[in-house]
């Protein structure tokens, strides 16, 4: 009668270590610090109809003492708190420890998004002109290609003045 008590108690010790190494590696992943990200530059590309494609270029700079390998990335642009064009890429890269990489990712507009964002500029602008301003969000996230599915993504923000980017300060 003892060794079915002992069985189990063995099973539950089992249990409860199994459990402390899978949270320890869970955790692991976590401490990654995720990758700061600044658009250095947006090109138009051919379109047709209601929709603008654009490619964008992303610097991606990584604080991490270790290599980060991308799967992908997901983000969003926004101006002037109105959101602009989505954009995806599955372009594998590896991002060096302490290091920089351009990172391309093709984004996607609808016409009436900017329909919208130049009525909000206009009237908002209407009584003072030179105030104009073009400030950008980006935000999504990055996909790492190792780790657990669902698990293995970063989520990064970025902001900027979009005619500091198309215009250097003099």
């Amino acid at each position: 009668m003892l060794f079915p008590l002992v069985r189990h108690g063995w099973v539950a010790t089992v249990f409860t270590l199994t459990a402390l190494l899978a949270g320890g590696c869970a955790t692991m992943t976590t401490s990654l610090e995720a990758p700061r990200i600044s658009l250095v530059n947006i090109m138009a590309e051919p379109s047709e109809g209601m929709e603008t494609a654009f490619q964008m270029e992303l610097r991606l700079i990584n604080p991490n003492d270790v290599p980060i390998n991308l799967k992908g990335i997901d983000c969003r642009l926004e101006i002037n708190d109105s959101t602009i064009a989505s954009g995806v890429s599955n372009e594998a890269a590896e991002l060096p420890a302490l290091g920089t990489v351009i990172y391309p990712v093709t984004a996607y507009a609808s016409a009436s998004d900017f329909v919208i964002l130049m009525v909000r500029m206009m009237t908002a602008n209407r009584e003072s002109p030179d105030d104009f301003e073009l400030k950008f969000s980006l935000n999504g996230r990055v996909f790492l290609a190792d780790g657990v599915p669902g698990a293995n993504r970063l989520y990064f923000e970025s902001e900027g003045d979009l005619l500091r980017l198309i215009q250097p300060a003099d």
